[in-house]
């Protein structure tokens, strides 16, 4: 075989080979079908108990990702007295930014379309700014209910956060809810 033959073919063989992705897309199952991978979106707010006049209250959001074993995503909070003494703006009690470390569990109540309802609870670190920093382990949950479809999970929409040894405890959802939670089944592309 000639040099030149041998170029010729190597080039289409390149060409061939190169193409095989884009040829074999079309015919591929998708990474997250099966729901392997479900996205979430959400801001909230939720309430704790009121202790000596103050009306503790989270507004927190977030996004990440979960699989069936794997949790990852991130987002901010801001915990402030929300009494209707409080004067405006409310006082804020603690702020910073909040990281999930570990899956606890992820039950998937179903699909309509690409969004879907479930709950995801997860081990999570608040990162405190204000009122000085700190490093807080904490547990989220974050329920998504979608009534259009018929897929409700038991439990109010919005976030569970459930500190350890906080007075105040738990901070729930508002009934009815006062904010939006989303997953939504497939990887999210970013341009």
């Amino acid at each position: 075989m000639n040099r030149r033959k041998f170029l010729r073919t190597a080039a289409i063989g390149s060409a061939v080979l190169g193409s095989l992705p884009t040829l074999a897309n079309p015919l591929a199952t998708p990474a997250w079908a099966g729901h392997n991978q479900t996205n979430f979106d959400f801001v909230s707010n939720s309430f704790a108990a009121t202790i000596g006049g103050v009306v503790h209250r989270m507004l927190m959001n977030g996004n990440g990702k979960v699989t069936p074993s794997h949790v990852g995503g991130g987002g901010s909070f801001v915990h402030f007295d929300s009494a209707p003494s409080a004067p405006i703006p409310k006082p804020i009690i603690a702020s910073g930014t909040w990281k999930a470390k570990r899956l606890v569990s992820f039950e998937l109540i179903g699909t309509y379309g690409s969004v879907a309802a479930g709950i995801a609870e997860m081990e999570v670190l608040l990162v405190q700014d204000l009122p000085s920093p700190a490093v807080i382990p904490a547990t989220l949950e974050i329920i998504c209910n979608l009534g259009i479809a018929g897929l409700l999970t038991g439990e109010e929409e919005g976030f569970i956060l459930t500190i350890p040894d906080a007075p105040f405890g738990p901070f729930i959802p508002a009934t009815p809810p006062n904010g939006i939670t989303i997953f939504t089944t497939g990887k999210k592309r970013r341009d």
